[in-house]
């Protein structure tokens, strides 16, 4: 894995080259015969949508392109210049249909093992460093694979609701809205069992393994220096995470059930693009405006070994890196 650059824009902090897996799908159950379990099995085995994060703005653009430009001379170190602490909120939701898969001991069991199955040559974060010990390798994980950019994430606390239309996303602001803590500093993660893009079905159409806001302007000139907005204007900042991408899920979203997607989405919210960003492999397209980041023209499904996207260009696609598609194998 390729040692991360991170800048700071706003409240945000940027690590390219991290490496996620995501992608993938198996034969398709007929849910018809198998009812509600069958449905969920179905689903989770034939993901199309990997992330739904938008695209980014022209000001998140130009502060991707003046920090590299100043990595290039030097004026930027490939971490943050003193530890970065992340204030982390947790939130669980699920459907009315789900609850009986999703008891506290199975959600317990998803996040216990978030650590267990993820080696890393790092050590462990101090369990000082949280409040929940069934979120903590949940947060572990996150702490572990952003360590090498100065990062870590404290967990300050955790809900648990039940609501359809939160669950699927289809009342994702009314969400939020309810559920955010802490400012723009704060890292808020939606847990939803049956997060799905329009029209919200939770089918094999629609499921959607998650997306992330990117980093905007939250502040406005004042007497004594920048202001930040009131918590209401950016509510919907956060990431939004599959329920079945985390070990242990009951109806597991088989390919990327490591825990790897909300490394993904995480990155995001720090401000990472995707290493296929632009999706082309002309030499002047800055793609995710990370040196060390390989032309890469088309996502990567799967886990392959040899992908060359751009073969005229150096380097293999990035298929390890955690913002591209692959498998959470890597």
């Amino acid at each position: 894995m390729l040692l991360p650059i991170s800048f700071i824009f706003l409240s945000a902090v940027a690590i390219p080259s991290l490496a996620h897996p995501i992608g993938g799908s198996l034969d398709l159950l007929d849910n018809r015969a198998l009812g509600t379990v069958g449905r969920n099995v179905s689903v989770v085995q034939n993901i199309t949508h990997i992330c739904g994060t938008r695209g980014p703005s022209d000001v998140l653009r130009q502060a991707h392109a003046d920090f590299r430009e100043q990595s290039r001379h030097g004026k930027k170190k490939r971490q943050a210049s003193s530890p970065i602490v992340v204030q982390t909120y947790v939130h669980f939701v699920s459907t009315t249909d789900q609850v009986k898969y999703y008891p506290s001991s199975v959600r317990t069991a998803m996040v216990t093992n978030q650590v267990q199955i993820s080696p890393h040559p790092f050590p462990l974060p101090s369990p000082t460093l949280f409040t929940d010990k069934a979120n903590n390798p949940q947060v572990s994980i996150l702490t572990n694979l952003y360590r090498p950019a100065g990062i870590s994430f404290k967990l300050i606390s955790t809900s648990w609701s039940v609501n359809d239309g939160w669950a699927t996303d289809a009342e994702s602001t009314p969400m939020k809205q309810s559920l955010r803590r802490g400012n723009y500093e704060a890292l808020n993660i939606y847990f939803q069992t049956n997060l799905s893009s329009a029209p919200y079905t939770y089918s094999s159409s629609s499921a959607l393994l998650g997306y992330c806001t990117l980093p905007t302007t939250i502040t406005y000139p004042g007497p004594d220096g920048p202001v930040e907005y009131p918590t209401l204007d950016y509510a919907t900042d956060g990431c939004n995470v599959l329920a079945s991408s985390m070990p242990k899920a009951p109806f597991p979203a088989y390919g990327y059930n490591l825990g790897k997607t909300a490394v993904h989405e995480v990155g995001h919210w720090f401000g990472l693009l995707h290493t296929f960003q632009d999706n082309t492999c002309a030499t002047d397209d800055p793609g995710d405006y990370c040196d060390d980041t390989p032309q890469e023209s088309q996502s990567t499904t799967g886990c392959p070994r040899g992908k060359d996207s751009c073969p005229g260009s150096s380097g293999l696609d990035p298929v390890s890196n955690y913002m591209d598609y692959s498998t959470d194998a890597w």
